[in-house]
């Protein structure tokens, strides 16, 4: 008998504890989500730690229970950020040939650029420069490794050139959109952005495609860039 009535207390400790952990999960996403609201629109420098309890309505001392300083706040925001971008790329690309995700690709930087909050990450890169050439080069990397995937799918697939230098080629490719959506911010008054994109687009796709690539390129993509 006292057997099963230590079971039945584990038991429950254990839903207790699934239940804690759920909450506690939970209150860091909205801290997360609060924080960011405010940082994009009045910039990291103008929110302080307080405003963010003051909006949740919680405590410093339940602040801090998860956050050791504000800036882990603003590495969670970024994280969770680009976590939640990556979910909705992989979700977006499932299924797609190699040429439909290249040319995807392209456009969501171009999107990620049109509505990058520019308050918040001049912010970053002046109060948190660690922090921000972390994260610099962490997507970079993540830009890099997606070109690297997307170049051997479309030789797996027959669509892009078998003799291609792949990690040559991926290396370019982040170094040439970096180069690219930097420019678009800096000339739009002569170039708008989708002109630039669907050139970046076109030169790039038909450097690596094949005849067969370029082929499908004519007959299902060349209206739709």
């Amino acid at each position: 008998m006292l057997i099963f009535v230590l079971m039945f207390f584990n038991i429950e400790n254990i839903k207790l504890n699934i239940t804690f952990a759920a909450e506690m999960e939970i209150l860091i996403e909205n801290i997360i989500q609060t924080a960011a609201a405010q940082f994009h629109q009045m910039g990291i420098r103008n929110v302080s730690i307080d405003d963010v309890c003051a909006e949740l309505r919680i405590s410093k001392k339940t602040f801090y229970q998860y956050f050791n300083k504000k800036e882990d706040l603003v590495d969670a925001v970024i994280v969770y950020e680009q976590t939640s971008q990556h979910a909705k790329v992989q979700k977006n690309i499932k299924d797609k040939n190699a040429i439909e995700i290249f040319v995807y690709m392209i456009k969501e930087l171009k999107k990620s650029t049109e509505c990058t909050p520019m308050l918040f990450w001049h912010d970053v890169q002046k109060f948190y420069p660690a922090l921000y050439q972390k994260h610099d080069q962490i997507k970079q990397e993540n830009i890099r490794n997606a070109f690297e995937s997307n170049i051997k799918q479309g030789i797996a697939e027959g669509y892009y050139r078998e003799n291609l230098d792949i990690e040559m080629l991926s290396f370019f490719h982040t170094v040439q959109i970096r180069n690219t959506f930097e420019m678009m911010m800096q000339s739009q008054t002569k170039f708008t952005l989708k002109r630039i994109t669907d050139f970046f687009i076109d030169m790039i796709v038909r450097l690596i495609a094949n005849e067969e690539g370029l082929k499908y390129i004519e007959e299902n993509l060349a209206d739709k860039k």
